[in-house]
C-alpha cells in the first residue's frame, strides 16, 4: 500500500510538472471546497471517436471544449494553471475528488488534453477501475496496442487509453489526446 501511494504521488508530481513546463512566474494555484458532482445526464458535445470517460451520466471526451463540462461538474477541489506544453497558451488542471482534467488552449477555447482517474470510485465504461488487475484489463480490452512493465496503452481514434501500473497494481487510468503523447 505504501508503494502504491508513493507511486501515485510520483504520477501526480509528474503530471503537475507537465502542466508547469513554463516560467514559474506565470503559474497560479486556486483552491476551493465546493462539491464536484455533475448534474443530470447531459453530455458534452464532441465529434471525438475513441474511448470516452463518463461521469454521472456525462461524457468527458478528450479534445472537447472543456467549458460546458466544467460548468456541469461545478467547482473543482483544486485548480492550477501554467503555460501549456501541448500548445501555445495556458494549460489548466481541474482536480475533482476522483479524477482530474488537464486542458490545452486551442484559440479562444480550452480543450480536454487528458482525463486521469485517481480513485476506484470511478471506472471506465468497460468497468475497469483502480482495483482492477492486468488480467481484468486484458479481459475488457484485449491485447494492448502498446505495453511495457509500467503501462498498457489502447489506441482508438485520435486518443489513447492508458493504464499505469506499479507491478501488478493499477495506479492510474488516463484518457489521453494525441497531443499528450
Amino acid at each position: 500500500m505504501k508503494n502504491k501511494l508513493l507511486t501515485l504521488c510520483l504520477v501526480t508530481a509528474m503530471t503537475l510538472s507537465l502542466v508547469a513546463c513554463g516560467n514559474s512566474n506565470d503559474t497560479k494555484v486556486i483552491e476551493s471546497n465546493s462539491t464536484q458532482k455533475a448534474s443530470g445526464s447531459e453530455q458534452a458535445a464532441s465529434t471525438q471517436t475513441g474511448y470516452v470517460f463518463n461521469y454521472d451520466g456525462m461524457d468527458i471526451p478528450v479534445d472537447a471544449d472543456v467549458a460546458p463540462i466544467i460548468d456541469k461538474l461545478g467547482e473543482p477541489s483544486n485548480y492550477f494553471e501554467s503555460p501549456s506544453c501541448a500548445a501555445d497558451g495556458i494549460g489548466k488542471l481541474y482536480t475533482y475528488s476522483d479524477f482530474e482534467i488537464q486542458t490545452y488552449p486551442d484559440g479562444d477555447v480550452d480543450k480536454v488534453l487528458y482525463v486521469m482517474l485517481r480513485t476506484d470510485n470511478v471506472a471506465t465504461a468497460e468497468g475497469i477501475d483502480l482495483s482492477s488487475s492486468r488480467e481484468d484489463i486484458v479481459g475488457a480490452y484485449g491485447q494492448a496496442t502498446e505495453e511495457d512493465s509500467s503501462s498498457m496503452k489502447y489506441q482508438k481514434g485520435d486518443m489513447t487509453l492508458v493504464f499505469i501500473l506499479d507491478g501488478d497494481s493499477l495506479i492510474s487510468i488516463e484518457y489521453d489526446s494525441a497531443l499528450n503523447l
